[in-house]
């Protein structure tokens, strides 16, 4: 994955930085992989409205917002105080905060508060808690566009996900999570090795 990584292009030279900080302070965030990926992701279906679960200081926030269209909105949940101050300065540093609405609480509840219509948004990031991973899909699709995608990250959970079964509650959560994905009707999904494995899932 270091050979991989190598080859990542940032499209701003601090995000490569801010990766450095992140693992300097165990602080987790996406790889620049997969911040490659949903910047290429949000270059190809230009999306207006964006939600993220999980968002920690904003890192992956950046990537997306550094690709989407000029009136694209973004909107980031997170239940730590510490981590909206320090994401509000990136995001100024950055010169995207009139996209980004950072909000705290519980990513499922402050979901429902929002009261999206139903299929108004394009895109979702899944990076919260891995045992909510299937109750957020049941919140989220109807709210999806017919052809949006959720991004969900860590799904492999450090390969604990191939074990038989399962040992940690988190990786027995995403095992089901993948499993339910292959049953539903109306979403089809790819699986990449890319850091900690991420899904990509889209809304037929």
């Amino acid at each position: 994955m270091k050979t991989l990584r190598g080859f990542v292009k940032y499209p701003h030279p601090l995000l490569e930085d801010l990766y450095k900080e992140a693992l300097k302070e165990k602080f987790p965030v996406i790889e620049p992989e997969i911040g490659n990926l949903l910047y290429m992701l949000v270059k190809t279906v230009k999306p207006l409205r964006v939600v993220e679960f999980g968002s920690g200081f904003g890192y992956s926030a950046l990537w997306i917002a550094l690709a989407c269209p000029k009136d694209c909105q973004i909107f980031c949940i997170d239940y730590q105080e510490k981590n909206l101050n320090r994401a509000l300065k990136l995001f100024e540093q950055f010169k995207v905060s009139q996209n980004i609405t950072y909000l705290l609480g519980d990513a499922e509840v402050v979901f429902s508060d929002l009261r999206f219509n139903d299929e108004s948004l394009d895109l979702v990031l899944f990076d919260h808690e891995k045992q909510r991973y299937s109750e957020s899909l049941d919140l989220v699709l109807p709210k999806l566009k017919r052809g949006g995608f959720i991004v969900a990250d860590d799904i492999f959970w450090k390969g604990e996900v191939f074990q038989n079964p399962p040992k940690s509650v988190k990786a027995k959560a995403l095992k089901f999570f993948l499993e339910e994905l292959k049953l539903r009707k109306d979403v089809d999904f790819s699986l990449l090795p890319l850091g900690d494995g991420v899904a990509i899932i889209r809304k037929r």
